[in-house]
């Protein structure tokens, strides 16, 4: 066995590289094979399904519901109030706020076959 530290500079160097290349490749396999894939849309459990309840207080009553607008149009304000006096913290906040306002719309989108 090698060990590294008794190859020359320039081999020793080109034993990192291969490895990061290799581990790139690798990457990049896996997201491609994951984009490639086929799109299932997102169904919404039946009444009497496992899991219902569970979804109908979750999404149907919180997200969808009062508890979910008012923490959208309170996390808004609060990215308004941050808007000012710290821009990094201001804009993530209006944007996640919009997508829990907008939830319903943005499942229908990622469930749509692509």
């Amino acid at each position: 066995m090698l060990k590294l530290a008794s190859l020359p500079a320039p081999s020793r160097n080109r034993m990192r590289s291969l490895s990061f290349a290799s581990a790139d490749a690798v990457g990049t396999l896996l997201i491609a094979m994951t984009l490639a894939s086929a799109a299932h849309a997102f169904q919404a459990p039946a009444a009497g399904d496992l899991g219902y309840d569970i979804y109908d207080i979750v999404v149907n009553q919180g997200v969808k519901g009062p508890l979910g607008f008012v923490g959208g149009v309170a996390a808004f304000l609060f990215g308004v109030s941050r808007l000012f006096s710290n821009i990094m913290i201001g804009i993530p906040t209006i944007v996640a706020a919009v997508c829990l306002i907008r939830a319903d719309s943005i499942l229908q989108t990622f469930g749509m076959m692509v």
